[in-house]
């Protein structure tokens, strides 16, 4: 039997209201876990990093206690040396079997005016259940641009923690994608330090919950530098009687004049089984700022039904199809058509 922990998530960075139970999440999760055995593909322009250290302090959006449960974890180092543009992406495939723990950290470091993409594929094999927990921490130097893609397609047995942390140079940029197709519960965070002038972050996560599972997510990107830019777009379907939390925060702190940051949510309800919760926040401290955020939850509207059946499909097979044009948005954002070729297909065949 898996020795378990209470451990403390996603946690605001303002709380709000406790009774309304959205300030954080509390876990029971594997107390300790192996490292896990994926495949991975390193391109050419790809170096390890040998000094996995350097990255020790990036901050992840899960929080202290996730960063303290790994701390002794397996770290896999990748290096991208200044003004490398690497054409190919980095691809990390997990196929995690039944009964296992498995906690990794990867610390990637990329030069000035360098680019790469990393792809984190995580499965397991059917009827499997267990627990994983990732942490990937990032460094962007100056001008450089970097891709990070974290899919989960899990049996639904499993328990998904993974968290991403990065810190942006001036002119840097940092774009992240989280797919969550299945899984039991899956707790998603992301914290983005924009602290050179100019720099910029995108975060686009797309998740299908159902039956009785729980999607908790967390993202906060601190602006410190001049004119930085923060995207945050999610685009969720909710069935049967799950339950989901989306926290998301855009801090604008002194001296960040002239950023912008905006937040989107778009929520479909299959039915009015399940649980939502969404706290959009923005904190400003500067005032020479632009912050926007917006959340559409809902049903389709009844315009959008009635023509639809009266070109002949049932209204089943049109929330069916708009469920998998919700996902198929958020992959087609992935910049890599192989990977993208794969997940629609996987997507149609849910």
């Amino acid at each position: 039997m898996t020795n378990v922990k209470s451990i403390t998530l996603n946690r605001m960075k303002m709380i709000t209201w406790r009774w309304l139970k959205m300030n954080e999440r509390t876990v029971e999760f594997a107390a300790e876990g192996v490292a896990g055995a994926p495949n991975i593909l390193r391109p050419v322009g790809v170096d390890v990093l040998e000094d996995v250290s350097v990255t020790a302090n990036v901050k992840g959006g899960s929080g202290p206690q996730l960063e303290e449960l790994l701390k002794d974890a397996h770290t896999i180092g990748f290096k991208v040396a200044e003004g490398v543009e690497v054409e190919e992406p980095i691809r990390i495939r997990y196929d995690l079997e039944d009964g296992v723990s498995t906690f990794e950290k990867y610390a990637v470091v990329v030069g000035d005016n360098a680019k790469v993409t990393l792809i984190m594929d995580v499965a397991s094999s059917e009827g499997a259940a267990g627990y994983a927990a990732f942490l990937t921490q990032v460094i962007v130097g100056k001008g450089a641009e970097v891709n990070l893609v974290q899919i989960h397609r899990c049996d639904t047995g499993y328990h998904i923690i993974d968290d991403f942390g990065a810190e942006v140079a001036e002119k840097g940029a940092f774009h992240a994608i989280q797919i969550a197709f299945t899984g039991k519960e899956n707790d998603l965070g992301g914290h983005v330090e924009l602290q050179g002038d100019h720099a910029e972050t995108s975060i686009h996560s797309g998740y299908l919950t159902a039956d009785d599972h729980v999607m908790d997510i967390n993202y906060y990107a601190n602006h410190i530098g001049r004119e930085c830019e923060t995207d945050i777009y999610t685009s969720g379907v909710l069935r049967d009687n799950c339950h989901k939390v989306f926290r998301t925060t855009i801090d604008f702190q002194p001296g960040a004049v002239k950023s912008s940051g905006e937040e989107n949510e778009n929520v479909l309800l299959m039915n009015n089984g399940v649980t939502n919760k969404t706290v959009p926040t923005i904190l400003c401290g500067e005032e020479d700022v632009s912050g926007e955020h917006g959340c559409t939850v809902g049903r389709l509207a009844d315009d959008l039904i009635f023509y639809l059946e009266s070109r002949g499909i049932p209204n089943e097979a049109i929330y069916e199809m708009m469920a998998k044009a919700r996902l198929e948005a958020t992959i087609r954002q992935i910049p890599d058509q192989k990977m993208v070729d794969e997940l629609v297909d996987f997507n149609n065949n849910l």
